[in-house]
């Protein structure tokens, strides 16, 4: 999930959850929101890949990767 400190009036949100190298297929949720983004849901990742997760609210963004097996 991505989620706001302060809820307000609605701003873009998104939250994506992918593995690492990417896949064809992550999981994300986006929109206009004024709480949070998400959740969103993707199985653990295969052996040699990790998790990469990333989150934005209006122009800010951060994501960061781990859940290596």
């Amino acid at each position: 999930m991505t989620v706001r400190n302060k809820p307000g009036a609605r701003v873009f949100m998104e939250v994506t959850l992918d593995t690492w190298p990417a896949s064809s297929n992550p999981a994300r949720d986006a929109g206009s929101y004024t709480t949070f983004a998400g959740p969103v849901y993707k199985d653990l990742p295969e052996p040699g890949r990790c998790m990469t997760w990333s989150g934005s609210i209006d122009i800010y963004y951060n994501s960061d990767r781990g859940l290596c097996p």
